[in-house]
């Protein structure tokens, strides 16, 4: 995963906030394989009629990414 996309992830999580997947375009979202991280637990998706697809960090993937 690209460094600076963890990084988004980290700092949405330390404000307990769910991150719209279009937000995250800019970095390369679209070549990470989401259901392969929600199935190891590192992220959580949710969809929203206003925002669509939302990704936030379990407290697991906080750990991994934040080493």
């Amino acid at each position: 995963m690209n460094n600076s996309l963890a990084k988004a992830l980290i700092e949405a999580k330390k404000l307990n906030k769910w991150i719209p997947v279009k937000f995250l375009v800019k970095y390369d979202i679209h070549k990470v394989n989401l259901l392969k991280l929600e199935d190891e637990g590192i992220i959580l998706t949710m969809k929203s009629k206003s925002d669509g697809l939302l990704l936030k960090l379990t407290l697991k993937g906080y750990h991994y990414f934040n080493q």
